[in-house]
C-alpha cells in the first residue's frame, strides 16, 4: 500500500534520522512504513504513521480531513463520553484518536456530520445507530 506524507516527518525513525517533506510517497511493507531509499521509518499504526502519513487514496485524503477536523472539534469540545467501551464494542483500544482513526468510513463519515454539523455528545439513542464496528 502507499502513503503519502502529509505532515513533514522531521525526525528519529527506526532506520535513523529523516526529513521527508510533505507528498512524499512511501510504501507499506509488513505492517511498517518504508522511505524511497528503503530504510524503515515507522509502524504504519504508530503515533508517528498517524499524525505524518496516511494512505495515497482519494478516500485517505478524504479520512484525513475529517480527522483532522474531528481532532480539533474534540480537543476543544472534549465529549469523553463519546468513546466509553459499550459505544465501541470489540475495540481493545480505549485512546479515543484511535478509535476514531480505526472507524469505518462510514462511520467516521456519520460522527464527522454530527459534530462538525453542531451536535453534541453521542447519546445512548445515537450509539445503538453507532454500532459499526468494520474497521478499514
Amino acid at each position: 500500500m502507499e502513503y503519502i506524507v502529509y505532515k513533514r516527518f522531521h525526525e528519529a525513525g527506526l532506520d535513523g534520522e529523516f526529513n521527508l517533506r510533505y507528498g512524499t510517497v512511501v510504501m507499506e511493507d509488513g505492517g511498517f512504513l518504508i522511505a524511497p531509499d528503503g530504510r524503515r521509518i515507522c509502524a504504519a499504526t504508530s503515533e508517528n504513521g498517524w499524525e505524518h502519513f496516511r494512505q495515497n487514496t482519494p478516500e485517505g485524503a478524504k479520512r484525513q480531513k475529517m480527522l483532522n477536523d474531528l481532532y480539533r472539534w474534540y480537543t476543544k469540545n472534549g465529549c469523553g463520553e463519546d468513546f466509553t467501551d459499550e459505544k465501541w464494542p470489540g475495540q481493545d483500544n480505549g485512546y479515543w484518536k484511535n478509535r476514531l482513526r480505526t472507524a469505518s468510513t462510514s462511520r467516521l463519515k456519520q460522527i464527522y456530520a454530527e459534530k462538525i454539523g453542531g451536535k453534541t455528545c453521542i447519546s445512548s439513542q445515537e450509539k445503538e445507530r453507532l454500532t459499526d464496528t468494520q474497521t478499514v
